[in-house]
């Protein structure tokens, strides 16, 4: 029996050796867990904040190139990256996960790397303002339409210049605070997607406020609009209350989501007053 345990605990040792090690490192602004290839460099990095709502999370190849990075919370709902690994230490998988705590928005993904650290797959599943994640396509499976005579290029066309494509941006707002806050938006350039007006988002909450489009660019809120919040305790004592652009996701070639995040005093979630 000595000898199996014995046994049991070498194999458990040399899996564990074969997948590299982690080391954890605790300091005044957080917790860091890294992780090691097998060769010593470093293949993960995750950090959580000294208060344990907000965090980042990043992968790596074995040269030390940046191939995944996402924000993780524990606050208004959660957002969590989990990696696996390959036996050299290297990144196999990265599934993420982020949902409200309140509201039909939910996101998923998976993207997974071979041994040198390359993007091979990745998937994912939501829903959001829109519906679901991925789009529902329709086949209308009709039948094929009479060749057509191309139209003559412009001179733009004959120099190049094919077109832009229009990436979209989509701005939320989360409440992550213990108040009803009254959020305002003021665009610098209204459009119909996108215009001035005013959004009560209960605590915990997230909500869509508009979105914007770019040629072939992807262009942070910051730049194009303002947004404010004023909160409301239960004895109807009202204030100001920062909100601040605190994070981003793609979600797909074209699309890109960017998420206001309401803020307390000292630049800390959800305090009262």
């Amino acid at each position: 029996m000595r000898t199996l345990q014995t046994i049991t605990f070498l194999l458990a040792l040399l899996n564990g050796h074969a997948q590299g090690r982690s080391r954890t490192l605790t300091t005044d602004s957080g917790t860091v867990v890294l992780h090691y290839f097998t060769s010593g460099e470093l293949s993960t990095k995750e950090w959580m904040d000294s208060q344990d709502h907000w965090g980042r999370s990043s992968a790596y190849k074995r040269s030390g190139e940046l191939i995944f990075q996402g924000q993780t919370r524990r606050v208004a709902g959660h957002a969590s990256v989990h990696f696996s690994y390959h036996p050299n230490g290297g990144v196999s998988k990265v599934e993420t996960s982020d949902a409200p705590d309140a509201g039909i928005q939910w996101y998923r993904s998976t993207t997974t790397f071979d041994e040198e650290g390359n993007k091979i797959g990745y998937t994912e599943q939501g829903h959001d303002g829109r519906g679901l994640i991925p789009r529902v396509t329709v086949d209308t499976d009709q039948a094929p339409s009479p060749p057509t005579v191309a139209p003559k290029p412009t001179p733009a066309e004959q120099n190049g210049d094919q077109g832009q494509r229009l990436f979209v941006n989509e701005v939320y707002v989360v409440n992550g605070s213990r108040w009803p806050v009254e959020v305002s938006v003021e665009p610098m350039a209204p459009s119909p997607a996108l215009q001035a007006g005013k959004y009560l988002i209960a605590p915990g909450a997230q909500q869509l406020i508009g979105s914007y489009s770019i040629g072939e660019a992807f262009v942070s809120p910051v730049k194009r609009m303002k947004v404010t919040g004023r909160a409301t305790n239960r004895k109807g004592r009202r204030r100001a209350i920062g909100v601040l652009m605190m994070e981003d996701r793609q979600l797909g070639p074209e699309r890109k989501a960017w998420y206001y995040h309401v803020m307390g005093t000292g630049g800390r979630v959800g305090i009262g007053f």
